[in-house]
């Protein structure tokens, strides 16, 4: 299941939490004001564990990490 984040559409608190995809924070509640019904929010993506490629190589000069020449 992937994390999404959700903003308070009251008070602004973000909340993250492992929902299925597809959830859009309707019945989740704020932990700060209570208010129910957040709203979710794009944010970016997170990739752990590459670091200097998985193929025995260094990476290329340029690559931050997400080519598939040397991963």
């Amino acid at each position: 299941m992937p994390m999404y984040e959700f903003e308070c559409p009251s008070c602004g608190v973000l909340r993250t939490e492992l929902c299925r995809m597809g959830e859009n924070g309707e019945f989740l509640t704020c932990v700060e004001c209570g208010q129910a019904g957040m709203m979710k929010q794009i944010s970016g993506f997170a990739s752990f564990g590459v670091s200097g490629g998985t193929k025995g190589g260094s990476c290329l000069p340029g690559c931050r990490g997400n080519c598939t020449g040397c991963h």
